[in-house]
């Protein structure tokens, strides 16, 4: 902790010569004016929501401390998983993901309602629903046909019991549409005839995004596969705004998508699609999943091109799993203990670790005041900061900050929520902000300053700055503010 004091004068010597550099005050005197110490991105990973490593359907991820973001947790069920026959929903899977992250300090992303996908996975419709009437096979694969009256009402049936279930818990944070497509990513077979029932109507598009917007987009976050579809271009026209999820992080060639997108002249009901999907990560996050390709391709560039990626397409989510070859295979066990997370023998090299580790130190956001200034005048306290985003995207819930003021005793003498909204601060630019408190009023002498980011709920941390003097409450000492 530092205490504010005016510099008159510099006397340096350069060379032959003695040369004085005045320096003389650029703000009023009243101000006193503190200067954190910024701790740089390279340094150290601040694990914090909403962004970084998350744990990818319970494996055990590569696990060296300083990659550990680990503040949420992702898993995604079928259809037939969640409403095994006609009416009846299994929830328990769900309830069980939530009760272990919150024992592990997670908050959970859930994938809802995948339709389809291969058989040798096991059903991904419920069994009543495998009728000729309500979809048809391709290529040994089983897709719903979502024109369908009878397949719409039960997909509202089982949107409405989640909702039912499990609106209002905190625990989880956004769900993902897995409605569509092959796994639920939302691309069809490309050599599957149009006049195959798999392929949603133009009404039908339309109704599958309103069915899922209408139901859940009050209670959680919402996010839907990117891909080149009227369910999607649909989504992205809606408000509150739907995140973008692209499940081939470290492929350039599937991650092109996003900008094959952002140069489409595609349009729906007026609005233009390229831009909306460029902005996107202004205002939702991306998130992300790992290649997770099979074959005899070597994807072992996988990690240094998602660090490039994270960057370039704002990225805050990176999944610690569901890595291609060579690390899908042995002699490393994914399913062997997440929790606890064991060293293992593995085909991991230190350029690898080092590569991954930045991709997640680099995604969302990282937040830090670079000056803070203060002034009391007339029983009003005026305060003006600069803060910076050092990642690539902002925090996208509403986090409060808190100025406090301490005595000697270390008691809080005064305290109060900053105006700042975070979710504003964007990177590569610096976030000017001031405000005024009225009847701030102290006796004379020696405060100390700080200040917090409180837990929203009891299922998270204080937020993380990227600055020194965090204290074990979650706060950070900035400085002395001296009264006379």
């Amino acid at each position: 902790m530092r205490t504010v004091k005016v510099l008159i004068g510099l006397l340096v010597v350069a060379g032959l010569g003695v040369v004085w550099y005045v320096l003389r005050p650029q703000t009023s005197p009243n101000w006193q004016i503190f200067t954190p110490t910024i701790i740089p991105i390279e340094q150290a990973e601040l694990a914090n929501p909403g962004r970084g490593l998350y744990q990818w359907r319970g494996q055990t991820m590569i696990c060296p401390a300083k990659l550990i973001s680990n503040r949420e947790r992702y898993d995604r069920w079928t259809w037939a998983a969640l409403e095994p026959s006609e009416n009846h929903y299994n929830w328990q899977p769900i309830h069980q993901l939530l009760d272990s992250a919150e024992a592990q300090g997670q908050r959970v992303w859930l994938g809802l309602g995948a339709s389809a996908g291969p058989s040798s996975n096991g059903p991904f419709m419920p069994e009543y629903l495998q009728q000729a009437a309500f979809g048809a096979s391709f290529e040994g694969d089983w897709y719903p046909n979502y024109n369908h009256d009878y397949v719409q009402a039960r997909l509202e049936a089982l949107l409405d019991g989640f909702v039912a279930e499990f609106a209002g818990d905190q625990r989880i944070l956004g769900v993902q549409m897995r409605s569509y497509g092959r796994y639920g990513e939302g691309y069809l077979p490309w050599n599957a005839d149009k006049s195959h029932v798999m392929w949603a109507n133009e009404d039908t598009a339309r109704w599958l995004v309103d069915s899922w917007h209408t139901r859940l987009s009050q209670h959680f976050l919402i996010s839907i596969p990117l891909s080149k579809n009227p369910v999607f271009y649909y989504a992205m026209t809606k408000q509150p705004y739907w995140s973008i999820t692209r499940d081939a992080l470290g492929m350039p060639e599937q991650m092109q998508n996003i900008d094959q997108l952002i140069q489409s002249e595609i349009t729906v009901d007026g609005q233009a699609i390229g831009p909306l999907v460029a902005e996107r990560w202004k205002v939702a996050p991306i998130f992300s999943e790992m290649i997770g390709e099979y074959g005899e391709h070597d994807y072992s560039g996988q990690f240094l091109a998602a660090q490039t990626q994270v960057i370039s397409y704002h990225i805050s989510y990176v999944s610690n799993g569901n890595f291609a070859q060579p690390y899908r295979e042995g002699p490393w066990d994914f399913w062997r203990d997440p929790v606890n997370c064991p060293e293992q023998a593995s085909n991991w090299t230190q350029a690898d670790i080092h590569n991954f580790g930045l991709a997640g130190t680099l995604a969302g956001y990282r937040y830090a005041p670079s000056s803070i200034k203060l002034a009391v005048r007339d029983q009003q306290l005026h305060l003006e900061s600069t803060w910076q985003n050092a990642g690539v995207a902002p925090i996208y819930e509403r986090w409060p900050l808190v100025w406090q003021v301490r005595d000697r005793a270390q008691t809080v003498v005064w305290q109060a929520e900053a105006s700042l909204d975070l979710r504003l601060v964007l990177p590569s630019q610096a976030y000017q902000h001031s405000q005024q408190f009225d009847q701030f009023s102290l006796p004379a002498g020696e405060y100390e300053v700080s200040i917090v980011a409180p837990a929203i709920n009891r299922y998270v941390q204080p937020l993380q700055l990227a600055i020194e003097g965090k204290q074990d409450d979650g706060r950070y000492r900035l400085g002395t503010l001296s009264i006379h």
